[in-house]
């Protein structure tokens, strides 16, 4: 069938087109979208033509809510049944990963039926809260202990909000008022830094953070990072040093100031995105009014305003973290 899609046409290029998917084969369902919601750190990097392995013309996108309204042979899942899931994974175009697409094929076990009530425009920021929280499941924060957060865009965002949960005490920064003044919504701890970012959380965590959580995806930003993790002691306590997790989007490589990160005896974590549990697990968080979804989706726009709201989001300083298109 024809369908339409936001299509990376080639470095910096977005444009909305025609597209065909097949039917639903057998295991399968047709899926007609209700929202898609950008990724910025991972679409921009692909719109720049910089992410591994994507060749041009390509469908972005991993995040999209529809309704189910056709089934393959052996499908038990209602047609009507709202679902999450991350695009589709049939089309005329290459896809990376096909979420900002009109209709979806998907088999069945790869969708993910939403729970009752839920808002679906809040729903597709089940992928990027997954993200955040599969860092959050690797860095596993106490009560007693302290959480810097390095950028308030959206995984950042989300991943401050997550850590919270714990009962640990998060405090975030950003250079952006905009970002900062959008966590403190949420009610979030946050601050715009001056100068050095050790010395500036410091006024917050004297003995440095037990978690420090980079969602920059800023290599110059991630060696300052460091520095804000608390120090080792040179004793015989059982206390293992910091955790650092690099949550943001990197293009390539970075590098670490070896000899901090050897007197401190940090460990870092780097999530390698989801498993299907930490969608579950978030659609129901997000369900029961856990995370402040509000303040992630700054706009929801027409699939045609695609090429301004990429533009947008690229700006530096630009006051959106993310964008849905509403696709009826």
């Amino acid at each position: 069938m024809q369908t339409r899609a936001i299509v990376f046409t080639a470095p910096n290029q977005v444009a909305l087109e025609s597209i065909e998917i097949p039917a639903p084969a057998a295991g399968e369902v047709l899926i007609e979208s209700i929202y898609t919601l950008i990724s910025p750190g991972t679409e921009l990097r692909c719109r720049a033509g910089q992410q591994e392995g994507v060749v041009f013309p390509f469908i972005p996108g991993y995040s999209m809510v529809g309704r189910v309204v056709g089934r393959g042979a052996g499908v038990s899942l209602p047609e009507g049944t709202l679902v999450f899931c991350g695009g589709t994974s049939k089309a005329s175009l290459n896809l990376a990963w096909g979420g900002h697409v009109a209709h979806a094929i998907q088999p069945a076990g790869n969708v993910y039926p939403l729970p009752e009530g839920m808002n679906p425009l809040h729903a597709p920021a089940a992928k990027l809260a997954a993200i955040a929280y599969r860092g959050v499941r690797l860095s596993n924060p106490r009560p007693h202990e302290t959480v810097a957060v390095i950028g308030l865009g959206a995984i950042g965002l989300l991943a401050a909000q997550l850590h919270a949960l714990s009962g640990a005490r998060v405090v975030a920064a950003d250079l952006s008022p905009y970002r900062v003044a959008n966590a403190q919504k949420a009610g979030l701890e946050a601050f715009v830094p001056q100068g050095n970012l050790g010395e500036a959380f410091r006024a917050y965590f004297p003995n440095g953070a037990d978690v420090v959580v980079d969602a920059t995806g800023a290599p110059a930003v991630l060696a300052q990072a460091v520095e804000v993790a608390r120090d080792k002691p040179w004793d015989d306590s059982p206390e293992l040093g910091a955790r650092v997790v690099i949550q943001g989007s990197y293009a390539g490589a970075f590098s670490l100031p070896y000899q901090a990160v050897f007197m401190k005896e940090l460990s870092f974590y780097v999530p390698r995105d989801v498993q299907p549990r930490d969608i579950r697990a978030m659609l129901d968080v997000m369900a029961r009014g856990k995370l402040n979804v509000e303040t992630l989706i700054s706009a929801v726009r027409a699939p045609e305003t695609a090429p301004e709201t990429y533009a947008a989001l690229a700006e530096p300083g630009a006051e959106l973290i993310t964008a849905a298109f509403h696709w009826q």
